[in-house]
């Protein structure tokens, strides 16, 4: 029996998909993770906390680099681009009304949850980066960075890219929420249930606006206000 025979008529188009998702998950758990940095390219002599620090910077680089790629590539893969102008505003009347109200009711909950002892183990990721201001505006210039590369693939190369494929927008919308939540799995109990409505959230936010900048502000947003709110209620 071949291959046809058994999964039935797979375009090449879908090959390569899939091929990418699966690459760049590995990548991302294992080369762009801080823990590579840490084993094989921290200074022996630097602190800990500065080495943290750092691994953090390469994390949000690489993640940036391994995450965007796949949605450059889209076109030459032949999968076609269902987002619009990807990170142009799109239909920003209605995305700057929803992602505002969404930034509004998530505001209250960020810090509550800031005050749980499993987000205060792991927030902020890199407290050394409170040790100055320039220390800290690198810090979430880099942050920005990971969240454009996470925009890009879940929402864009998997949301957008399944559609283009043909597949229903609704089965497009579950994917990446299931593929994003399960790269979650080991953070605090309430970040890995909150990827599951605030994944729907921003996979909504990106199609029906067709823009990837919506539900970016939106998790940028969320980022940055656990990172604060932990660390004034840590410090």
């Amino acid at each position: 029996m071949t291959l046809t025979e058994l999964f039935g008529p797979v375009r090449r188009a879908e090959w390569w998909f899939w091929g990418v998702v699966l690459a760049a998950m590995v990548l991302f758990l294992y080369p762009a993770d801080e823990s590579f940095f840490i084993a094989h390219l921290s200074v022996a002599d630097s602190s800990a906390q500065l080495a943290q620090y750092q691994s953090y910077l390469w994390h949000h680089a690489m993640v940036l680099l391994v995450f965007l790629i796949p949605l450059l590539l889209m076109p030459r893969l032949g999968i076609a681009n269902q987002g619009g102008g990807l990170f142009a505003p799109g239909d920003w009347r209605w995305g700057a009304r929803w992602t505002l109200l969404a930034c509004l009711v998530v505001t209250l909950p960020t810090w509550i949850s800031a005050a749980d002892p499993q987000f205060q183990a792991e927030y902020p990721l890199a407290p050394h980066a409170f040790s100055s201001p320039s220390l800290l505006a690198l810090f979430l210039f880099s942050y920005v960075l990971y969240y454009v590369g996470w925009e890009a693939f879940f929402r864009g190369f998997i949301g957008y890219g399944l559609v283009g494929l043909g597949y229903a927008p609704f089965l497009a919308l579950m994917v990446q929420v299931a593929l994003s939540t399960i790269i979650h799995i080991g953070k605090p109990q309430m970040e890995l249930i909150g990827a599951i409505p605030g994944g729907v959230l921003m996979g909504v936010l990106a199609y029906r606006s067709r823009s990837l900048l919506w539900p970016l502000l939106f998790h940028i947003y969320v980022g940055f206000i656990n990172t604060m709110f932990c660390w004034m209620q840590g410090a």
